[in-house]
């Protein structure tokens, strides 16, 4: 099962270049280091397949900040340890850490369903903590983020708010408690992003992966039921409309408004695609800019296409990644709307 899994990876991801589509990007901000994937969705005969175009051999690079974009699959590792453990998304978590002396703090109590949606909605540094709480790092990497589950560069080592009650520190026995089950985890001191090869920010400890991964992680989200079962997630249906859409009030990736941060859709797709559906999850810090996006223009009898674009420009840069990112995007919605 698993050289079935990683064949059906690996065929899934053959890449095209395309002169007309590197030369459009080129244009946006020749000077800077800039990194994208596009994954073309083709539907005919009954079946759904997946044409792949990286950016100048970037696809598969590392050398980027990933920022917000990797809480995706944050989330969705969170749902996967849930059903390995029999919980529900609405079911009450309470974070605990243990003191040098032996005490147990209580941190916080969250739902995986409202950690799930906040992440979304407000890109929250705090309930990705408590995510990345929940799994802990080596079962992160020892049952998800593997080439065979399709990560075989991908590395998440910290989170994103330091301070107390949320903060996540690796050396710390973690507890998460339910009223079936108890999960304790300990950091084993194994460097996940250095065996990787991370060289941003740290490399020992640093979130790392590449455009074509975060794309794929998306392809399996928004396409669960249309693609082979040896490459879905193990999530169920439901749960997977869940993370795309939201509903009862909670957020999934779907974005209806200009919000959630360097927008692949606003002032750029829209232009081309007015009347597509949106769904994305951005990044952005002082240097560095990324959108993980899928348009769905098909109810117009448009195209759907999904992206991973970033720049090595953020919001403390020169020129404004989010920017750059719209610019990038725009230029990618042109050539596919050339397309025949």
């Amino acid at each position: 099962m698993r050289l079935l899994r990683l064949s059906l990876l690996m065929t899934s991801c053959v890449a095209f270049a395309d002169p007309a589509l590197e030369a459009a990007l080129d244009d946006v901000a020749p000077s800077l280091s800039k990194w994208g994937t596009l994954c073309l969705v083709k539907e005919g005969e009954g079946k759904t397949t997946f044409e792949w175009h990286d950016y100048r051999n970037t696809g598969r690079k590392t050398d980027f900040w990933p920022a917000s974009t990797i809480k995706l699959p944050a989330a969705i590792a969170a749902v996967e340890l849930l059903n390995e453990q029999k919980l529900d998304l609405d079911d009450s978590l309470t974070f605990q850490h243990q003191e040098k002396d032996g005490r147990w703090i209580t941190d916080a109590a969250r739902t995986p369903r409202e950690m799930i949606s906040e992440v979304f909605r407000r890109s929250s540094n705090e309930d990705y903590t408590l995510l990345l709480r929940l799994t802990g790092i080596d079962w992160l990497h020892e049952r998800f983020f593997t080439a065979e589950r399709g990560f075989p560069k991908t590395a998440l080592m910290r989170g994103y708010n330091a301070a107390r009650p949320w903060a996540y520190l690796r050396e710390e026995p973690q507890r998460v408690v339910h009223p079936s089950v108890t999960l304790t985890h300990q950091w084993k001191g194994r460097f996940y992003a250095a065996e990787r090869g991370c060289t941003i920010i740290d490399s020992k400890t640093g979130n790392m992966t590449t455009t074509r991964e975060l794309c794929d992680t998306l392809r399996r989200v928004m396409f669960h039921d249309q693609i082979e079962p040896a490459e879905r997630f193990r999530l169920s249906s439901e749960q997977v409309r869940f993370l795309r859409e939201g509903g009862d009030g909670f957020t999934g990736f779907e974005t209806s408004g200009a919000d959630s941060g360097p927008s692949a859709w606003n002032g750029a797709a829209e232009t081309i695609f007015p009347a597509a559906r949106y769904f994305h999850k951005s990044g952005l810090i002082s240097n560095y800019a990324l959108d993980l996006a899928c348009i769905d223009d098909r109810a117009q009898q448009g195209p759907c296409y999904l992206i991973a674009l970033a720049v090595n420009a953020g919001y403390a840069s020169p020129v404004n990644g989010e920017e750059l990112i719209r610019q990038m995007s725009l230029a990618v919605a042109q050539w596919v709307k050339s397309r025949p």
